[in-house]
């Protein structure tokens, strides 16, 4: 991604030209070894944008090759994110109530694996609707997020959010349940909020990861800017390993309803780091990219 690029996709954003990227290897195992999936993903108003898509050849990850400084990804989601996604920066009361109804589904559906109270955490909660359900249940509720706007409307209604990034939470209250429905897909630093989850478990806590950026763009056809990295079931599970936990369930049934298609969900019991099921599970990893995601992204590019 060279100069011109870089400022041609900040001035589609809107954003200040001087924000510097640089080219990354592999988030999950670090290896350089990976292949251009994709040149070019969908940007604002649906121009073509080169924010080159990679596959690492050691694990299977598929990631955005290129990362911004920590203050762009800062700046966008408190800035832009909202007005150029939904052409607004508040929250209409539809998004807020369906934010609520997932999250009546997704109490129900994780419910054989909680106690009967205890303490969620929310990691990119934006207005933070889907904690109601589980407060309403008597368990005590915080979420976080950095879209200013967002956190607001939820703190509004007498909702616990901070207005922070995920990298930059608290870790000081014992979490029975930690969700991250979407968001770890845009974080700047996914290794980093993956540590602060397992600091923040209480001893057998739950971690509940929703993967649906490459999921709903293999449904759309396309895949778009907004998304640094596109999680499978194996890169999450990998993630989820690599930082103590131990996944136990890995489904693509909508555990948060029917209004997010294209989602894959895995939880997690917090563990010991695991070397040797993470080393096996990289070689299910790049045998899934080569036989099922390889396919689709050559696909996209011959169409």
């Amino acid at each position: 991604m060279d100069s011109k690029s870089v400022r041609h996709y900040l001035s589609l954003l809107q954003m200040d030209p001087a924000y510097p990227a640089t080219s990354i290897d592999c988030e999950i195992c670090d290896s350089n070894n990976k292949l251009t999936l994709l040149s070019c993903v969908q940007g604002p108003h649906d121009s073509q944008v080169e924010l080159p898509v990679m596959g690492c050849r050691q694990c299977g990850h598929i990631y955005q090759s290129y990362r911004f400084s920590g203050q762009f990804y800062q700046d966008y989601y408190d800035k832009f994110y909202r007005l150029n996604l939904f052409g607004d920066s508040e929250p209409e009361k539809s998004f807020f109530l369906d934010q609520i109804k997932r999250g009546d589904y997704l109490y129900k559906s994780l419910a054989a694996w909680l106690p009967e109270k205890g303490q969620l955490i929310d990691v990119g909660c934006s207005a933070g609707g889907l904690m109601i359900p589980f407060a309403k249940r008597g368990w005590r509720v915080k979420g976080n997020d950095p879209d200013v706007a967002y956190a607001h409307y939820g703190k509004t209604l007498g909702l616990n959010i901070d207005t922070v990034s995920a990298e930059e939470m608290e870790t000081d209250e014992p979490a029975d349940l930690i969700i991250i429905n979407g968001s770890l897909e845009h974080v700047y630093d996914v290794n980093k909020v993956l540590e602060k989850c397992r600091l923040m478990a209480s001893e057998q806590g739950l971690l509940l990861i929703e993967g649906r950026a490459l999921g709903h763009g293999m449904q759309q056809g396309y895949l778009t800017h907004n998304h640094r990295r596109f999680l499978t079931p194996q890169s999450i599970e990998l993630l989820m390993i690599k930082h103590g936990w131990t996944p136990f369930l890995t489904t693509e049934e909508p555990l948060c309803g029917p209004t997010r298609p294209g989602a894959v969900f895995v939880l997690a019991r917090a563990t010991q780091v695991d070397d040797t099921a993470f080393e096996t599970l990289c070689a299910t990893g790049r045998d899934r990219l080569e036989q099922v995601y390889r396919p689709w992204f050559d696909a996209v590019v011959n169409a």
